[in-house]
């Protein structure tokens, strides 16, 4: 009685988000966003509802407006950005979203980068350009020569500084002679030697804001010039004050984008300030190249461009926003800058995926020909996140899915991959690229964003996309909750970067060209994962805020760290090595290198990687740790693996179906089944009470399965199965393991298909004895998009009915909702394809429908065949993966239904 009394003593001592619920408690943040494209600005408030609606339903509580390039014909209806009306429209956005449960964010600008018709050419984006004579001076006199730009540059340029340097003295002199120039004619007296004489013009490059909604076309704005920014702040300040329009709840910069801009006017006055020494007297080094200086001056130049950005475009733009009481979301990745400093700045940091991942997950569909390769491996997708760990920062975000196939040809099941491989990079905030405002009534395929994806109620996917960001929130629950938990900082070796001359002056942290820029950083970050390890990259900026607390590395923001790696021959700037040494005095351990022997005696591997080769994130809470899990691999997994920290019970949470299940474990170490393409979420806890506090809540309502927004699920969930003598309790068991072979093959029971929802209909039903999919059945079906329901009958036995079953459907294309018996068991719209069945079979005659959703890749290219002009967009218009110009009427019909098996498998209740 005592030992019961204690249990419960210690249980109802607990947080009561352990007692009430599994699940961390969702939100708006936990849920999936989307960029609200609006074309043209062309918006009414009756579709704007209509839409936000729409959004909701499907689990899109957030959406981050970004006005673009408007739509041929509808040129009377353009708003211009920020005006009166605009402004209007904006309160009308916020009061509606406010009723829909929807947080609104906006863009800063229109396209992007930052600009437009109030950015003068005096304040818009600079590029150094020069002439160079190389004289040889026998005897004293006057030298003329014309030191003037040619070509089109000549027209945007000023001339800052005309330096010689006698290039046969040492130590060399220069001699500024800026004064002595005339326009392009420099008359001078030199003395005898041999000279180089450099003439030095900044050049606006008259880049204009890249797909530009009406009200902002214009020029870009000199991102390293303080009164640039301010200007382009101001047209919003004056803005909302005048419309007095609430502040949305975020503002968003897109990548940063600003090539060619790699000067300003105010550089050499900058340059000394932070160098200490004249950038003047290094033009040969900086421009030309060569020398015993030229790492050094190189370096210097990009570092002080990297503080410009920092200060001048980042901060400053923070310190304005903030004092409005609105969030700042950022992309600095393809900055010219330390990438963890500008990521650190804001309050919500932002990467990026662009393109299809290759993972070779076993049954996903690919598309040869037709997608981009995904540059944003784990090393590039790790930055933002980063930033937002060592800074004690909740939430990282992700543009997600840029690109991973070409228009109308992507689906769910593709998604799922590379937003895990996000979750466990730290990601925990997703929004799709994105969501484009059309009217109700336009049209099919309606108002089109140039690139792919397209997450709308245009797009057949949208059938069952609450599927899926269901699925994200119930991962993101997880992954906001807590504190980061990697095993080590990795210093970012920003400076050895900076010293190499790659492709000019401009060096752009693009994700495309990480791996020219950090070939060595990325492979040491992929090593230190493969032995097992989590880690952050951290700056010199706030590696000099670290402290080393009881042999641990703490940041500024709180998190602590098993320890520090320096990169193998990294070069650490004196105040940093300084920094690092009296850390390791300190108590903390610092590694050079991904040392394996050092690594581990620093702290213990996880064997999800080491051993499964699985991909995986590890978080603290109160009551112990959880983690993300992914098969990213061709090969299912199924043993059992060390973990990286102690524990005394263990949970899984099934982020597919909502399902929870208590883990088997065996001493130190986990069991785990994951099939190619699943994952899992694994919650740990510390302490048997904490453990028995956890189980104890799920015993408490067993049954209970809680949909995205949290209310009770009324069937998007797969049911649990109850306790009625075909299985046991969901609060006690283990999670099933569903049988690989065997079962009861339905391929050939004999099936109709009809079709719901089509666009062209189809008007007919077909029946067929074995499973075949319908672009191939007739004209009409080769062309339609919609949903095709197969449907058919089988006997079970007593003996069978009283079984637990899956249904595994083989290669969906491209997602499918089952329901036997009439009750919907789930929506198989990721691969593997597989679906628990719960208690729905009867002894005798059972009925099976799948209603399958296909792409609308047929129909429109149905439609170019057609010659129907659908593509009705200014600017880009729409365009393939390589960003041509291109019809669609050439492609191959792309299969749509049931393309292999339907099989009932056996589940394996432990």
């Amino acid at each position: 009685m005592r030992k019961h009394l204690l249990t419960l003593c210690l249980i109802l001592s607990l947080p009561l988000s352990l007692t009430a619920q599994t699940w961390p408690v969702g939100s708006i943040q936990t849920k999936a966003g989307s960029r609200w494209w609006w074309l043209g600005s062309a918006v009414d408030k009756e579709n704007l509802a209509w839409s936000m609606r729409e959004y909701a339903s499907k689990g899109i509580r957030t959406l981050e407006i970004t006005p673009i390039y408007g739509v041929q014909g509808e040129e009377s209806r353009y708003i211009d950005f920020l005006s009166p009306k605009w402004m209007e429209t904006l309160r009308f956005v916020e009061e509606t979203a406010a009723k829909e449960g929807i947080q609104i964010d906006m863009n800063f600008g229109t396209g992007w980068p930052f600009g437009g018709p109030t950015t003068p050419l005096e304040e818009s984006t600079c590029k150094v350009s020069w002439t160079a004579d190389t004289i040889k001076v026998a005897r004293k006199g006057e030298v003329t020569l014309d030191i003037g730009l040619k070509g089109e540059d000549k027209d945007w340029s000023f001339l800052q500084r005309v330096i010689a340097y006698r290039l046969d003295a040492s130590p060399r002199v220069s001699v500024d002679l800026t004064a002595s120039a005339d326009g392009d004619i420099l008359r001078w007296k030199p003395s005898k030697g041999v000279w180089l004489v450099i003439a030095q013009y900044c050049v606006r490059t008259r880049d204009d804001v890249k797909r530009a909604a009406p009200g902002g076309e214009g020029l870009v704005i000199d991102h390293f010039d303080p009164k640039a920014v301010s200007g382009y702040i101001r047209k919003f300040e004056d803005a909302f004050r005048e419309s007095g329009v609430p502040y949305p709840d975020t503002f968003f910069n897109d990548s940063y984008e600003v090539y060619q801009a790699d000067w300003t006017p105010g550089i050499y006055d900058e340059f000394l300030k932070r160098r200490g020494y004249r950038l003047e007297d290094y033009l040969p080094e900086l421009l030309i190249g060569g020398g015993p200086d030229e790492a050094r001056v190189l370096h210097d130049y990009r570092e002080t461009l990297g503080d410009l950005l920092y200060e001048y475009f980042t901060c400053q733009w923070v310190s304005w926003a903030h004092s409005h009481g609105v969030r700042v979301r950022n992309q600095a990745h393809g900055s010219p800058a330390n990438l963890i400093d500008l990521y650190a700045a804001v309050d919500i940091p932002e990467i990026e995926g662009f393109g299809l991942s290759e993972f070779g997950i076993k049954g996903l569909r690919t598309d040869p020909g037709k997608t981009r390769v995904n540059y944003s491996d784990l090393s590039m997708l790790k930055y933002a996140p980063s930033a937002a760990h060592i800074t004690g920062k909740r939430l990282t975000s992700a543009e997600t899915f840029t690109w991973l196939t070409e228009h109308f040809r992507t689906s769910l099941s593709q998604l799922k991959p590379d937003m895990d491989l996000m979750f466990c990079a730290g990601v925990n905030r997703m929004l799709f690229h994105g969501t484009c405002y059309s009217p109700k009534d336009d049209p099919w395929p309606g108002w089109r964003f140039y690139a792919s994806i397209d997450m709308s109620p245009a797009n057949t996917i949208w059938r069952d996309a609450s599927w899926f960001t269901e699925y994200v929130d119930r991962c993101q629950r997880f992954l906001q909750w807590g504190e980061p938990d990697n095993d080590f900082l990795v210093y970012l070796p920003i400076h050895d970067m900076w010293s190499k001359r790659k492709d000019g002056l401009l060096m752009m942290f693009e994700i495309s060209n990480m791996d020219k820029n950090a070939p060595e950083f990325i492979e040491e970050v992929l090593a230190i994962d493969a032995l097992g390890y989590g880690s952050d990259y951290v700056s010199d900026r706030y590696l000099a805020s670290a402290k080393a607390v009881d042999g641990r590395i703490v940041t500024e923001g709180g998190i602590s760290y098993k320890g520090l790696i320096i990169p193998e021959g990294a070069t650490l700037p004196p105040a940093t090595r300084e920094k690092v040494e009296a850390l390791r005095k300190a108590g903390a351990t610092v590694i050079e290198g991904a040392d394996k022997e050092a690594l581990l005696r620093a702290c213990r591997p996880e064997e999800l990687k080491t051993t499964a080769g699985l991909h995986w994130i590890r978080r603290r809470n109160p009551s112990g740790h959880h983690y993300f899990i992914a098969n990213l691999t061709p090969s299912d997994y199924s043993g059992k693996v060390s973990l990286g920290v102690d524990f005394s019970g263990a949970l899984l949470f099934d982020p597919m179906t909502g399902k929870v299940y208590e883990a088997e474990t065996d001493g130190d170490q986990i069991a785990l089944d994951l099939r190619s393409g699943e994952s899992i979420i694994l919650q740990t806890f510390d302490t048997p009470a904490a453990f028995a506090a956890a189980t104890a809540a799920r015993a408490k309502d067993p049954g209970r399965i809680l949909s995205a927004d949290g209310a009770v699920d009324s069937g998007r969930t797969q049911p649990q199965r109850s306790e009625n003598g075909r299985g046991r309790s969901p609060a006690a068991r283990r999670r099933p393991t569903v049988a690989g072979e065997g079962g009861i093959d339905l391929t050939g029971a004999g099936w109709t298909l009809a079709f719901t929802e089509e666009a062209p209909s189809v008007g007919r039903t077909y029946s067929f004895a074995n499973l075949r999919t319908w672009e191939g059945l007739d004209d009409k079906t080769a062309v339609t998009m919609g949903t095709g329901v197969y449907s058919t009958t089988f006997d079970m036995t007593p003996e069978q009915a009283s079984k637990a079953w899956a249904i595994d459907l083989g290669d969906v294309r491209e997602s499918a909702r089952v329901y036997i018996n009439g009750e919907l068991v789930g929506c198989a719209w990721a691969v593997p394809f597989v679906l628990e069945c719960g208690d729905v079979f009867k002894e005798g005659r059972n009925d099976l429908r799948i209603e399958v959703t296909n792409l609308p890749a047929n129909r429109i290219a149905w439609m170019d065949r057609q010659g129907v002009l659908w593509r009705k967009f200014h600017n880009i218009n729409v365009v393939d993966i390589n960003y041509k110009h291109t019809t669609y009427d050439g492609w191959e019909p792309v299969p749509s239904g049931l393309a292999s098996t339907v099989i009932l498998r056996p589940v394996l209740e432990k």
